[in-house]
């Protein structure tokens, strides 16, 4: 036996494993924006996700979160959190122009945010 599956998959470029799928999913800025990006067509620019993160993590209409709290969501997005999803191959980010160009969510993730969807909303 030369290791686990999910460890030689990511070796072979093949879809993420379960490993990789639960640490993106680790971080709730990371899940919001899956769930907020899963189904939306590309173009996404960076301030329309904020603004989407931002009602989905306050749980209230984005106008109702502060430009203080709605400013940290968008630095922390373009400085950790979409350069991740862009490493982990599920998404594409034009970081000059702040747009999301390319979104594929796949099995297993699709599967990890229905349950996400279902328990957070």
């Amino acid at each position: 036996m030369t290791g686990d599956s999910a460890a030689d998959d990511d070796d072979r470029g093949g879809s993420l494993g379960v490993d990789e799928v639960l640490t993106l999913l680790s971080d709730r800025y990371r899940r919001h924006t899956l769930a907020c990006l899963d189904g939306l067509p590309a173009p996404v620019s960076l301030e329309d996700l904020t603004d989407q993160v931002a009602g989905r993590e306050f749980q209230q209409p984005p106008d109702n979160v502060s430009m203080i709290k709605r400013t940290q969501i968008a630095t922390a997005l373009h400085h950790t959190h979409l350069p991740k999803l862009e490493e982990a191959g599920i998404l594409v980010y034009d970081d000059d122009g702040g747009k999301v160009t390319e979104i594929t969510i796949e099995a297993p993730l699709t599967g990890f945010l229905d349950k996400i969807r279902r328990h957070e909303g």
